[in-house]
């Protein structure tokens, strides 16, 4: 990091000096997406440098077994769901008589153990159509956030295993939280410089942040002077892009 240190202020017997930086921007949040479930990558619908809002479908597995699964669970919840309702009314007419003292009790105790049968195998089905579901759902790689397509690292057709490793299908980045990183000179390195406001700035526009990190590691700098590490955080309208060429300026007391 190429860093101009200059000293631009100093007033009365307080001194103030405002530390002038140079520095690159870098998106504060990347998030490398990837798929819960293995399956083959269908379709593809963004691509690099676009802009994407939370929510947003940006790569859909092939879903073919999967709806095929979601069906026959919903097929098999249909077909046990008469069961409960007939035992359930076998059950009250078994009560009643038992009531009236006109059926055994082993008899009632059967009709309730066929409900309880019959209820619990409702409610497998319905577990696993509730599964089958989440496993459709999970299909489509959704944006977290509002931001922009860093990087596609997938492509249509291609199996994704997620046994065998994580693999990162595209990169996304917020587009409206950046940071600059500094190397300080160790001379300037004070604890009050944490949350110190900063004021970013390229060609006319400026955009205020603030001191977010101090490193604890001292590194060489330039001219072979010790220097710490520095992380400034500031928000923009979303409109600058990684790599810019900005200016940092911080008052130190």
């Amino acid at each position: 990091m190429r860093i101009l240190l200059t000293i631009l202020l100093c007033i009365g017997s307080t001194q103030t000096f405002a530390i002038e930086f140079n520095g690159h921007t870098e998106f504060a949040q990347q998030i490398a997406l990837n798929s819960s479930i293995s399956g083959r990558i269908g379709l593809i619908r963004v691509a690099v440098g676009q802009r994407v809002s939370s929510g947003e479908t940006l790569l859909t597995l092939v879903t073919t077994g999967l709806q095929a699964n979601v069906g026959s669970a919903q097929a098999q919840v249909d077909s046990l769901t008469p069961a409960v309702a007939r035992m359930q009314t076998e059950m009250e007419k078994a009560q009643e008589l038992f009531d009236r003292d006109s059926l055994a009790l082993v008899e009632l105790q059967t009709a309730e153990q066929n409900l309880s049968i019959a209820e619990a195998n409702l409610a497998g089905a319905q577990a696993k159509l509730t599964q089958a579901k989440y496993l459709l759902s999970q299909a489509n790689i959704r944006s977290p956030i509002d931001g922009i397509v860093l990087s596609i690292t997938s492509f249509p057709g291609q199996y994704i295993n997620t046994r065998v490793n994580d693999q990162t299908l595209m990169t996304i980045a917020d587009t409206t939280s950046m940071v600059v990183s500094l190397q300080l000179p160790m001379e300037h390195r004070q604890k009050s410089l944490m949350n110190k406001p900063a004021t970013v700035s390229y060609q006319q526009q400026e955009y205020q942040g603030k001191v977010v990190e101090i490193g604890n590691q001292a590194t060489i700098g330039r001219n072979n002077h010790p220097a710490i590490s520095v992380l400034v955080k500031f928000e923009t309208n979303g409109g600058l892009p990684a790599g810019l060429p900005v200016k940092i300026s911080i008052d130190v007391d």
